[in-house]
């Protein structure tokens, strides 16, 4: 009986210490937040880098920032026919896709405004990008490869 009385309080305290954390912020988190407020600061005093960031916690741990400058300029390259960019932009998209669904608010926004390539075919372009990030065409380090890890 002991052994049963001995379970049943610490399943007692690891449910107390549970509902006790599930009111607490991760570190994670409360960065994110503060990083948001930052650039949404910085953008509204004409920082335009600033305008462009998006900040995403993917987990307790792990805040992931991209910039969505890029668009602007890897879409009229992508258009104009090179495969790198349009490699860079479908992943791009299809990161900022996910954080979407993840109630990413300013993710949604970049993807319904964009402006994304006219014509392209996402799917076949990530796995080129992959291919890419492999070979060494995109550094290891570059957000296509980093995003690519994430995806």
């Amino acid at each position: 009986m002991r052994i049963k009385s001995g379970m049943s309080a610490r399943l007692f305290v690891l449910a107390i210490v549970l509902f006790l954390c599930s009111g607490c912020s991760s570190n994670a988190e409360t960065f994110v937040t503060k990083i948001r407020a930052e650039a949404t600061d910085k953008c509204h005093e004409g920082n335009q880098a600033a305008c462009h960031t998006i900040v995403q916690q993917v987990s307790d741990t792990k805040v992931l920032i991209e910039s969505t400058a890029p668009i602007e300029i890897q879409t009229p390259a992508c258009n104009a026919g090179r495969q790198d960019a349009c490699e860079q932009m479908a992943v791009l998209h299809g990161e900022l896709s996910t954080w979407c669904t993840m109630g990413n608010g300013p993710a949604c926004a970049a993807v319904k405004t964009g402006p994304w390539p006219a014509k392209w075919d996402e799917p076949a372009l990530i796995d080129a990008a992959k291919m890419s990030c492999l070979s060494g065409q995109f550094k290891a380090d570059s957000s296509t490869c980093q995003a690519l890890q994430m995806m």
